[in-house]
């Protein structure tokens, strides 16, 4: 997440309470068990390995990841093979690494992508999605809040989705150069996934990226889906996303977090590479509407300031939405 988000989100916010469930989320046993799975001793080992707590194991030897800035060369390049890596366990239908050429200062990186191949609609195509990168650039960053804990909770999915059917393609993607705006930039990161999807004409249709999941320093329990207003939202898409994870969190009784939209219509993380794409796609994040996280792109970063229950609760709505989104079977 970018700090440059900050203000624009206090000065645009605009916040709607969750919508009671309907029909549309029908309880499933099979996701209420994933949900069920989530805990803090699933999602802690992860981000120790990636803000830097604990060696990672990598290529099988133990490696100690101390920045994932996009310019730190063999850092980065190792959180990249740390996700790859841990991916290919999964059993996943493909595992794969996306090489984007960069631009300017932003050097050239990669993209992890695994997928669940869709049965019955195949060509729809749902993209979960965290940054891998993170800040500040010249000094140690350990990025626990952001990003980790969005990566964290996108490997649980990939992890617990990957011996079920869903009627739609689902993706996991790691993406790189999310704090250079690859919002602004076809070369790069997101920017470079969503164009490239765009131009191969996929039909990507929800995208949800997990930025910041972890810090309520407010502890008031809400949590944001970030959207573009009804006016630039063709179709309904993002709000359509927003509506179903509401009625998951109320079908699936995921209490101590308030699922909140918040239409502001800022694009500065993934999502909005995607937005610039034509795709519908959402922006999953912390309160930082009523308190900012103080440790963001900073050497305080740090899993120590992590809201546990908090977490944990957003990481299950998380699973919820994606599950149904992605059509399980």
């Amino acid at each position: 997440m970018r700090r440059t988000a900050l203000m624009v989100f206090l000065a645009t916010a605009i916040c709607v309470p969750a919508i009671s469930a309907n029909a549309a989320v029908t309880y499933n046993p099979t996701v209420a068990t994933m949900i069920n799975g989530v805990s803090q001793a699933e999602l802690l080992p992860v981000v120790n390995d990636l803000s830097g707590e604990t060696p990672a194991v990598i290529g099988g030897s133990p490696y100690t990841i101390l920045t994932r800035s996009s310019s730190s060369g063999t850092p980065i390049d190792k959180a990249e093979q740390y996700v790859y890596e841990k991916m290919l366990t999964y059993g996943l239908d493909s595992v794969a690494y996306q090489n984007y050429p960069g631009k300017g200062v932003v050097q050239p990186g990669r993209n992890v992508i695994g997928q669940i191949n869709g049965t019955t609609n195949p060509s729809q195509i749902v993209v979960i999605g965290a940054h891998l990168d993170d800040r500040p650039w010249d000094v140690l960053a350990p990025g626990a809040d952001d990003d980790a804990s969005g990566v964290s909770a996108t490997l649980y999915l990939a992890r617990s989705f990957a011996d079920k059917t869903f009627a739609r393609t689902i993706r996991f993607v790691f993406f790189g150069s999310e704090e250079n705006a690859p919002w602004t930039s076809n070369a790069f990161g997101s920017g470079y996934y969503a164009a490239q999807a765009k131009a191969a004409g996929e039909n990507i249709v929800a995208m949800i990226s997990a930025d910041a999941l972890a810090w309520n320093g407010s502890n008031n329990g809400v949590v944001y889906m970030n959207t573009r207003t009804a006016k630039k939202d063709p179709g309904g898409g993002d709000h359509a996303i927003v509506t179903m994870w509401q009625q998951a969190v109320t079908t699936y009784s995921i209490t101590g977090i308030t699922p909140t939209l918040n239409a502001s219509g800022v694009n500065l993380s993934d999502h909005g590479a995607f937005w610039k794409n034509g795709y519908p796609a959402v922006l999953l994040i912390e309160d930082d509407v009523s308190q900012v996280n103080p440790n963001w792109h900073t050497v305080n970063d740090k899993v120590s300031t992590f809201r546990w229950p908090y977490y944990v609760q957003m990481t299950k709505s998380l699973v919820a939405v994606a599950a149904h989104e992605a059509g399980i079977i």
